[in-house]
């Protein structure tokens, strides 16, 4: 891991309302840091429980998302005392990986309920 980019990308003087930071290998750091996201780069789950306890420590508002196969190197005991918590969200990105179909949908669907308190649902038309 890169301690200097971790620190510079994970530091802002104001921090937003409903702030992102997004937990990555490094390959992929660079891809979100250009969409405008804080970035934490990780190379294994306890490198993410690191970053997430840091953050979680700041007791800012937003939310914390990893890259699903990092999250699974995280003990499931962690992952699930980080699943109760509200502020700020942690959460695991949707897993690209497998292939497209209901359930990945599900998933997502999953992951909007918990973000923003209630179901959307994708249909023909749009969201609804």
């Amino acid at each position: 891991m890169n301690d200097r980019r971790d620190t510079a990308a994970t530091t802002r003087s104001t921090p937003l309302a409903g702030d992102l930071l997004v937990v990555v290998p490094e390959l992929l750091a660079p891809a979100f840091a250009l969409a405008g996201t804080r970035v934490a780069e990780a190379g294994d789950g306890a490198e993410v429980e690191r970053l997430v306890a840091a953050e979680l420590d700041t007791g800012r508002p937003g939310v914390v998302a990893v890259h699903p196969q990092l999250w699974q190197q995280v003990p499931p005991t962690v992952r699930a005392a980080w699943e109760r918590r509200s502020v700020p969200l942690v959460i695991a990105l949707p897993d690209d990986s497998g292939p497209a179909g209901e359930g990945r949908r599900h998933a997502v669907r999953e992951l909007l309920a918990r973000s923003v308190g209630y179901e959307i649902t994708f249909g023909p038309g749009g969201p609804s």
